[in-house]
């Protein structure tokens, strides 16, 4: 037990004054005149003896109901969190760190965590004596609202402008940065953290704080999730999308609450047009996969959604869609001699032969020198002799546009290959020629889900990877990505990115003499998934987290253009290209949904956002998960109750304990005029 006023335990003084009542009535003597010495006779020593007692024992209870009271008032407590008596009589610095991301938005009753956190710490601040000097901060961005005395007038007001967000939270850093204060010099520290712990703080978390072990931690959640579904991932099976090809969504939903949800709809959107509809059971904590497949009613940019219906965290109710969808490609293709292009020039007309889809254009040009792709989505070079620094630009600026490379690399010659061609566009470093003589190399696909080979309508794909006599060895780097590899771990085909581009590179050519390409029937479906792959513009229209920034690749003509983004609730933003760079730079992403993006008053192009994986409702942490950083002694878990207050009132400073010494008091002097009254009867038969 301790006292919240232990400067009261002075007035246990105040026993000594029934003590001194008590020793002065017996030195007062009575004078009683009487006229014989009968009386005198009658007084027998038991009642002496009785009456010396009796007024022993009024003495007593006395002096201990003068004790309980002094207790009563010194506010006795059990044990508590904080030493009562110090907490009471000292200055003390108090930290609240009010989480508002993105999952503080989940609903609790008609008030959101967020609310209820806000509701909870106001009340808590008069706990706490006038002296104490508190700050207060939020996560989403890390930043301190209040900081001054708890009985500053504006301190409500400043939790208040604390405002919900769709943003990752960086609840370790805020709580680091207020902790690494020099002017902290309270004897008592306390630190109060409202937040659903959806992660664990990392190394840097407390890193250099000298004074750690001074601080007392509250970490304060949020009651059980009952009532939510959340989509977790859904992404397209291949990237390939045009108006005849099927858009396939491989979705996954999970309940992440503890009741069960029978027949939910799930929804597909396709430009505000439902496409798809699958209604399904979903048990607590399990986790179910849906595909669903819908061809796109046209072409430019499929803006999307995945919608379940509301529960108690609605953000995690919607993914949002944007996806380019072609309707024509112009590739050109550029080789050294005729009968090269000739050949692949059969292929890709093979694909569209009425050249509506597929628009092509051959060059015979050995040596790259001058390229002019202003009108060219695509181009196909093979066995290129060389490349002077004026055709890297070119190619440079092509990719950086959003053009997209097929390269067959032929025999290397490296006085006619401009250096930048690999250190500026970032192509694999050439070695030397290997030729396998009389035998040969197999090929293997280095991933059965790449988007190189999905769907290719061939029996046994294994079997249609070609064999290969003769390649160019080379060093790759890791942008590179390998689809297909040799036997002896030698990459054949890699893919790599350059700003918006996207380069697919052979370390072999399309000839009998290297390989059995030309003669494989895969070849065809293979070149038509490269030059959708390549044509497409999906880097500007990638996804980001929230508050993630997004580039925007932009051609060279057009950045001097008035560029505007419209975030998903219509604010409107103007953004100044950055000429260096060639493009646009979004910065201000905290809002979840579509973002479009317009040049001169025209869509240009869209993005959408998403929820950071650490806002998706999982398993939270736990005192385990904290201990590593700060010991048993230094933390306190508590639930946002009905009852918090008087939780946590006895979690920091005990449970009190006043009204069972004022109840004993009261009972003792009840007892004290009990025993203190006179009993008439008693002296009634005395008398006779």
């Amino acid at each position: 037990m301790t006292f919240l006023s232990p400067s009261l335990l002075w007035f246990f003084g105040a026993i000594s004054i029934p003590i001194a009542i008590h020793l002065l009535s017996r030195l007062r003597q009575n004078k009683v005149e009487f006229s014989t010495i009968r009386f005198i006779k009658e007084l027998e020593t038991s009642s002496i003896r009785e009456v010396q007692i009796q007024k022993l024992l009024i003495l007593l209870l006395r002096m201990l109901a003068i004790i309980c009271l002094v207790i009563m008032m010194a506010q006795p407590v059990t044990s508590g969190f904080m030493p009562g008596w110090l907490a009471a009589e000292q200055d003390s610095k108090l930290v609240i760190v009010l989480d508002n991301s993105a999952s503080m938005s989940v609903e609790d009753g008609e008030r959101t965590f967020l609310e209820r956190s806000k509701n909870i710490a106001m009340t808590l601040i008069p706990l706490f004596k006038d002296e104490t000097t508190i700050s207060i901060a939020q996560t989403c961005p890390p930043r301190v609202v209040f900081k001054g005395r708890s009985n500053d007038p504006k301190i409500r007001n400043s939790v208040r402008s604390i405002r919900p967000t769709a943003s990752h939270d960086h609840i370790w850093r805020a709580v680091n940065d207020l902790l690494d204060d020099e002017t902290i010099d309270q004897p008592i520290k306390e630190c109060v953290i409202f937040s659903d712990m959806m992660y664990p703080p990392d190394t840097s978390f407390l890193y250099g704080l000298d004074n750690i072990d001074e601080w007392k931690f509250y970490f304060v959640e949020p009651t059980p999730i009952f009532d939510n579904l959340g989509i977790v991932n859904a992404s397209p099976v291949s990237r390939i999308k045009t108006l005849n090809q099927l858009v396939k969504l491989d979705t996954r939903v999970k309940n992440s609450g503890s009741l069960n949800k029978p027949k939910i709809p799930l929804e597909l959107v396709f430009n505000d047009q439902r496409v798809g509809q699958v209604v399904s059971e979903f048990a607590p904590s399990k986790e179910k996969e849906f595909l669903f497949q819908a061809y796109p009613a046209e072409v430019g940019i499929l803006q999307g959604e995945i919608i379940l219906p509301k529960d108690d965290y609605e953000l995690d109710n919607y993914w949002y869609l944007s996806m380019p969808i072609m309707d024509q490609i112009r590739c050109s293709i550029i080789g050294s001699n005729a009968k090269d292009i000739s050949i692949l020039e059969m292929m890709l007309r093979s694909i569209d032969p009425e050249n509506k889809f597929l628009i092509l254009e051959s060059r015979i040009q050995s040596d790259l020198n001058r390229l002019f792709l202003d009108d060219v989505d695509v181009i196909v070079i093979h066995d290129a002799k060389g490349i002077t620094e004026q055709g890297t630009k070119d190619i440079d600026r092509f990719l950086k546009e959003g053009g997209g490379v097929i390269w067959f690399q032929g025999d290397y010659d490296k006085d006619q290959f401009h250096d930048h061609l690999f250190t500026t566009i970032g192509f694999p470093e050439i070695n030397d020629l290997i030729n396998a003589g009389q035998g040969f190399f197999s090929t293997q696909a280095i991933s059965n889900n790449s988007d190189i080979t999905n769907d290719i309508q061939v029996r046994n794909i294994d079997k249609e990877l070609p064999e290969v006599y003769k390649y160019m060895r080379v060093k790759i780097g890791s942008q590179h990505k390998i689809h297909w590899g040799l036997n002896n771990d030698d990459p054949l085909l890699l893919e790599f990115s350059k700003g918006s581009g996207t380069i697919f590179y052979f370390s072999t050519l399309l000839d009998l003499r290297w390989n059995d390409l030309p003669l494989r029937g895969m070849m065809v479906p293979l070149l038509y998934r490269l030059m959708i792959l390549t044509g497409t513009d999906e880097v500007n229209t990638a996804p980001v987290l929230v508050d993630e920034e997004k580039w925007i690749s932009v051609e060279e003509s057009k950045l001097r253009n008035k560029w505007e983004v419209i975030s998903p609730s219509g604010r409107t933003e103007m953004i100044v290209p950055e000429y260096d760079r060639e493009g646009i730079n979004v910065i201000s992403t905290n809002e979840l949904g579509i973002y479009q993006v317009y040049s001169n008053g025209e869509k240009f192009t869209s993005f959408p956002t998403r929820l950071h994986y650490n806002e998706y409702i999982e398993k939270r942490i736990t005192q385990n998960d904290i201990e590593p950083l700060l010991n048993k002694e230094q933390t306190r878990w508590l639930t946002m109750q009905d009852n918090f207050i008087e939780t946590f009132s006895e979690t920091r400073q005990g449970k009190s304990l006043w009204k069972i010494f004022l109840a004993t008091a009261i009972i003792l002097l009840l007892i004290e005029t009990l025993i203190g009254r006179p009993e008439p009867m008693k002296m009634k038969s005395k008398e006779e």
